[in-house]
């Protein structure tokens, strides 16, 4: 990755450029608090951003590369740094359009049916049969 791109932990003031760059994709991170982002910053500006939920379970919720500097590493340097933030043999989930990305990470697919037993809304959803995101999960060793 570009020495000239640090990552970080976010702060509340950072929660206005990464909701323009979620938006990009669509994304939602509506309830998401800034304790649970961090982000790649170039420059002063914000060029990716990534969340990990502790609910239930670990969960990469959410994240994204601008456009400009995607294919680069960045995206992998935010999973490895919000998974430094959770204890090591816990099993991290995420769902995902794009699971390639995450299987260059460690992720593996886990079971499509996994969708509605961990999440409920996946669990009441009526395009469940249908969804197109895959279920990746990590053993953190």
């Amino acid at each position: 990755m570009n020495p000239e791109i640090s990552i970080r932990d976010a702060s509340n003031g950072d929660m206005g450029p990464i909701q323009v760059l979620m938006s990009t994709y669509f994304l939602d991170i509506e309830g998401i608090s800034s304790e649970c982002f961090a982000v790649a910053e170039k420059q002063g500006k914000i060029i990716g951003a990534g969340a990990i939920i502790k609910d239930t379970f670990p969960e990469i919720h959410s994240i994204a590369v601008h456009p400009n500097y995607r294919g680069t590493g960045i995206g992998t340097s935010l999973i490895h740094h919000i998974l430094s933030r959770i204890p090591t043999g816990s099993l991290v989930y995420a769902r995902t359009t794009c699971p390639a990305f995450f299987e260059s990470a460690g992720f593996v697919k886990a079971d499509p049916s996994k969708k509605a037993e961990i999440w409920d809304d996946c669990a009441g959803c009526d395009r469940l049969n249908t969804c197109k995101q895959s279920v990746m999960c990590l053993e953190l060793k």
